[in-house]
């Protein structure tokens, strides 16, 4: 059976990455194309693509979580992706052009298991683009909903600032509090400790390694499997049943509750 053409887009390709570039953590490569309607007043429109509005604030940057527009995709090969430095440590190895940037903003449009974000710094009058977060793959099985996140931010001057740890926080307050998702899985490259400390700091916990995922700078990495349980009940002993948690999980249940209750202060849904 012949594969659809990837998009582009390395943040809808399986990597967690916020200071370099990311996408979502799968270890296999599937790429988005089911096409799902559902009719709104006589048209059709996709069940799922964009999340609603979020403000937070990170140091001094007002930042905001909001659907993308066609125009934005201009910025993200304006150098952007195609920055080897950006996609070190994502699943994308080559550097798109614009075409690729608007064909993965019309996959994205039509998914119709993915909710996705563009991330916004609107402290000034300009509002700047600066990446994309979001879960996909979003399956509901056994009474138990799933799904996969992943960030990136292309713009290099803005890491370091703690914007991933924030945006990390608000996805998964929505996901869960709004969503009401058991599970989500992410993964990170060994070696990108950056983004590895910003999910575990949120609440994820490693779960497994996928040997010799990428190579890149002259030698293999490996990819860390990562996750977080909603520690709300009944989702959290639904998800448990008659296991105990382990000790790892517990530690991940407090990290992910203390990431809620800052979201809870300080995200803003419009």
């Amino acid at each position: 059976m012949k594969q659809d053409k990837p998009p582009s887009h390395g943040g809808f390709l399986y990597k967690e990455q916020l200071g370099g570039r990311s996408g979502f953590g799968k270890s296999e490569t599937k790429y988005i194309h089911k096409h799902f309607f559902r009719e709104t007043e006589g048209r059709k429109e996709p069940e799922m693509a964009f999340g609603p509005i979020m403000h937070t604030k990170v140091g001094e940057l007002e930042i905001e979580l909001a659907p993308l527009k066609r125009e934005d995709m201009t910025a993200f090969v304006s150098p952007g992706m195609q920055q080897a430095t950006v996609t070190r440590f994502l699943s994308l190895s080559y550097a798109p052009v614009l075409e690729n940037e608007y064909e993965w903003f019309e996959k994205i449009y039509q998914a119709r298991e993915s909710l996705v974000w563009g991330i916004f710094d609107i402290s000034n009058d300009e509002r700047v683009v600066l990446g994309t977060t979001g879960v996909e793959g979003i399956t509901h099985y056994n009474g138990v909903s799933c799904a996969t996140s992943g960030a990136q931010i292309f713009r290099p001057e803005y890491w370091g600032k703690g914007i991933a740890s924030a945006l990390h926080k608000a996805r998964t307050w929505y996901v869960f509090q709004h969503m009401g998702l058991h599970q989500i899985k992410s993964d990170v490259l060994q070696g990108n400790t950056a983004s590895r400390k910003a999910l575990e700091n949120s609440g994820y916990r490693p779960t497994h390694v996928e040997r010799n995922f990428k190579f890149v700078d002259g030698k293999l990495f490996h990819s860390q499997c990562m996750e977080r349980i909603n520690p709300n009940e009944p989702f959290w002993s639904a998800w448990w049943g008659e296991d105990a948690p382990p000790k790892t999980a517990l530690k991940a249940r407090d990290n992910t509750l203390e990431a809620l209750e800052w979201a809870k202060q300080n995200v803003e849904l419009l």
